[in-house]
């Protein structure tokens, strides 16, 4: 009988104290030393790119993911640091907010990148109205812009919960212009088909996985973010590169897949050279 006191009072001791744990870690926001973020620099070689826009660089940010989890002064900085490396042209890709209450603070947060443009990400959507309203990143939806001369920046809605439009997206494109997608999902590459001519796809949602297991990788995976994970893949009709994102969603940790800010470089591909990336 006393052994079986002590056990229910040791459980009880052991069930009070991983409460607590998961309280601290809930309430605990995500903040990761600025300095210390992995600033990746990946050169995407491209067939036909013209010569004025060898070397042009885009500045990727994604998955900020503003809200409870995460620092807000920790996306000022991050968006700070990339603005210091004086990309070409920045984009957003998603997942700026974890909550509606998030969305105004988004013109201060990001006022380093202004002039950004950006798409909706699943944790946007139900703010989609009042994102659409925020100045901070206009937004691409199903629609492109001639971002720079003779590069059209495509964006479509959101691929799980919205109607995105590839087609929309890249009418008014020049002839021979270099095509670049903004989607937040990167699996959505394996619906882009050759027509569309789309050189790279831009994407986040994955987060790298969050959470990697050492050996086995990571331990789970979102819907729309399980084939091109991290990184720079080829896909079937084009290039998709996969940023780990900045912020955290549903537990406020990254184990051994840290946050990163991106500046990709355009490179002109040899002669016969496709264009396959280097890291995939």
């Amino acid at each position: 009988m006393n052994l079986r006191r002590t056990i229910r009072r040791y459980l009880r001791r052991l069930a009070y104290a991983v409460s607590r744990l998961i309280t601290f870690v809930v309430r605990r926001r995500y903040r990761f030393a600025v300095e210390r973020i992995p600033v990746e620099r990946v050169a995407v070689r491209l067939t036909s790119l013209p010569p004025h826009l060898k070397n042009f660089t885009i500045g990727v940010l994604t998955d900020l993911h503003v809200g409870a989890l995460v620092d807000p002064e920790y996306i000022r900085a991050a968006a700070a640091r990339l603005a210091a490396e004086r990309p070409d042209l920045i984009v957003v890709t998603g997942d700026f907010v974890s909550g509606a209450g998030s969305v105004g603070l988004l013109s201060d947060l990001l006022a380093p990148v202004r002039g950004a443009w950006g798409v909706l990400g699943n944790w946007d959507y139900d703010h989609a109205d009042e994102m659409r309203a925020e100045p901070a990143v206009p937004l691409l939806v199903n629609r492109g812009v001639e971002a720079a001369p003779g590069l059209w920046l495509a964006g479509v809605d959101e691929a799980i919960l919205g109607s995105p439009d590839l087609d929309a997206a890249m009418a008014g494109a020049p002839e021979g212009a270099v095509r670049i997608l903004l989607c937040h999902e990167p699996d959505f590459a394996d619906r882009v088909e050759a027509r569309h001519r789309v050189a790279l796809q831009i994407s986040g949602h994955s987060h790298g996985g969050q959470v990697r297991l050492p050996f086995t990788g990571p331990l789970l995976l979102p819907p729309g973010g399980r084939r091109y994970v991290a990184g720079l893949y080829q896909a079937p009709h084009c290039q998709v590169y996969t940023s780990r994102g900045l912020g955290v969603a549903h537990l406020p940790v990254r184990i051994l897949c840290p946050p990163e800010i991106t500046v990709l470089s355009l490179v002109a591909s040899h002669e016969g050279d496709r264009g396959s990336p280097e890291t995939h």
